[in-house]
């Protein structure tokens, strides 16, 4: 039976903080930086701090300087891979985990979703797991060496917050302008998640077509933004390609495991999925 408990909203749930708003402006964000960057040094001067890092990493090997070049271009790095028996093990977390939707107000689980609807009829596009932080492999995600010190270099300071976000996306045979007008995150959008920010993702499930639920994204969107598309949240597709060119959208599709980094201040959405549940983890740094 779903669970009758109220959901309580956390502030990352409601991203209720107005002044975030500001960050939608590219220099303001590299104004932060600076400031945390000069704040950050100073503070270890006078008192040397200890930052919580893994000696660890699933990703040894993997090519820093590339990944960075490549999301100060386009913002976004490909090609990061979990190995099996973690995927494993956050999807079985996932499975096991009773899940939230913000317009919901009680609790259930994922295997209680059938054909997008839930035992009490309640339609539902998306399930967030709760408290992803307590899963193992997800707490030692969030402070891998590799990804903090890709984050640190990028952004140019130690990230004063991480949050995690696994999140079911509900396979539908709604239309997708249906699906549009309860799963924001369908529309071609930016973030605004702090003053500044990037976020990790992998594909806990499989994405290996336009049904199964891919990121899509604009590339170089991070670095200029007419001022059309700068006050708006939400944006249809025939807007978008007014000001960019269709050669600049890009599909991400991967097996379960793949990850890739972003700077989600570029415009990006999800296609809705149509075979299969889709499960994403995201990390937030900000």
């Amino acid at each position: 039976m779903v669970s009758l408990n109220p959901v309580k909203r956390t502030p990352d749930q409601l991203y209720n903080n107005r002044l975030y708003g500001i960050s939608r402006f590219l220099w303001m964000r590299q104004i932060y930086s600076q400031i945390q960057k000069v704040k950050q040094h100073f503070q270890n001067f006078l008192s040397p701090q200890v930052y919580d890092i893994n000696s660890f990493s699933w990703f040894s090997g993997f090519d820093i300087e590339t990944c960075l070049a490549e999301i100060r271009e386009t913002a976004v790095s490909l090609n990061l891979q979990l190995p099996l028996e973690i995927v494993k093990e956050i999807f079985d977390y996932a499975c096991q985990t009773s899940c939230t939707e913000p317009k919901y107000p009680h609790r259930f689980w994922i295997d209680q979703v059938h054909q997008g609807s839930l035992p009490d009829g309640h339609s539902v596009v998306r399930a967030l797991v709760d408290e992803p932080s307590n899963c193992p492999a997800i707490k030692q995600l969030i402070h891998d060496p590799i990804l903090l010190e890709i984050v640190h270099r990028y952004l140019q300071y130690r990230p004063n917050r991480i949050t995690a976000h696994l999140t079911w996306s509900i396979a539908s045979n709604l239309p997708e302008t249906e699906i549009q007008k309860i799963y924001p995150p369908t529309y071609y959008h930016y973030d605004i998640a702090g003053y500044n920010f990037m976020t990790v993702y992998f594909y806990i499930t499989a994405v290996q077509d336009e049904y199964s639920g891919p990121h899509i994204m604009i590339e170089k969107s991070h670095l200029h933004k007419p001022l059309a598309l700068l006050f708006s949240g939400r944006h249809p597709d025939d807007l978008v390609y007014r000001y960019y060119s269709r050669q600049q959208e890009r599909i991400i599709l991967g097996n379960a495991g793949f990850g890739f980094i972003q700077d989600p201040s570029c415009i990006h959405k999800i296609k809705p999925p149509v075979n299969n549940h889709r499960l994403l983890l995201q990390l937030r740094y900000s």
